[in-house]
């Protein structure tokens, strides 16, 4: 105890992830430690869930250019309306709409396809 009435702690590191007990230290590894080792099918669905989040990032951009361009050529090439300044808030607010649209698809399409990353992996896993 201090004079104050304190009482003194002794401060220790911490162990694990965060600590400092120079596990993570660069270097040969102890024996017998901890080692993190993912296994074939922790690896074919991180793959795959890697793969399902690209093809879904590809599709919701590849949907906002189709619905950008069916706009454009709808409105000003078969329509044969003309470009007014009075109404690009309108045209941008098509276009935001389109954007939402791809964002929707992109978020619908990784939570979906995870699932079946999970059944196509385990049917190649037990083959």
């Amino acid at each position: 105890k201090r004079q104050d009435g304190a009482v003194a702690v002794e401060m220790q590191p911490l162990k694990g992830a965060e600590g400092g007990d120079g596990a993570d230290a660069p270097g040969p590894r102890p024996r017998g430690g901890p080692k993190k080792e993912k296994s074939v099918l922790q690896a074919k669905l991180t793959q795959l869930a890697v793969q399902i989040g690209k093809a879904g990032l590809a599709m919701s951009a590849i949907t906002v250019i189709i619905l950008v361009l069916y706009f454009v050529i709808e409105t000003f090439v078969v329509q044969g309306r003309p470009w007014v300044a009075e109404c690009a808030p309108v045209y941008v607010q098509y276009w935001v709409k389109f954007f939402i649209i791809g964002v929707t698809v992109l978020v619908v399409a990784v939570p979906e396809g995870l699932p079946l990353a999970v059944t196509i992996s385990l049917a190649y896993s037990v083959k």
